[in-house]
């Protein structure tokens, strides 16, 4: 039941990307998205589970996984499955980076090295 758990929300949240962004993908970006999403909605349900749990000493031992908790993390994993591509795609759609790399000319470096080079000099001398 642990790794239905932990494991199955994830191939949600791919289905529910592929009908937002409607474009194929490949294999190593569905590996990489399916992973991505795994250690997110584990991260969010342990968050929750931390927050709301009254006995903070059984984290997730072996008796903690019964039937009843068990289908209560697989609906609630569900359903923030379901949210979680909405969101990124919201974020993904207002947030832009760019970065910008320059390098320098041919002419810059030589100046560079011309003037160490005389500061060797004086300082041997």
């Amino acid at each position: 039941m642990f790794f239905v758990c932990m494991l199955m929300p994830a191939s949600i949240s791919i289905l529910v990307e592929k009908k937002i962004i409607k474009k194929k993908m490949d294999n190593s970006d569905l590996i990489l998205k399916y992973l991505f999403y795994t250690f997110l909605i584990t991260t969010v349900m342990n968050t929750l589970f931390f927050i709301f749990d009254n006995d903070r000493s059984s984290y997730y031992t072996s008796s903690t996984f019964t039937y009843d908790f068990c289908i209560k993390y697989t609906w609630i994993s569900l359903l923030i499955s379901a949210v979680i591509p909405y969101i990124l795609k919201v974020i993904s759609a207002n947030i832009n980076i760019n970065l910008e790399i320059k390098e320098k000319s041919k002419d810059e470096k030589t100046k560079v090295s011309k003037k160490r080079s005389t500061k060797k000099s004086l300082k041997n001398n």
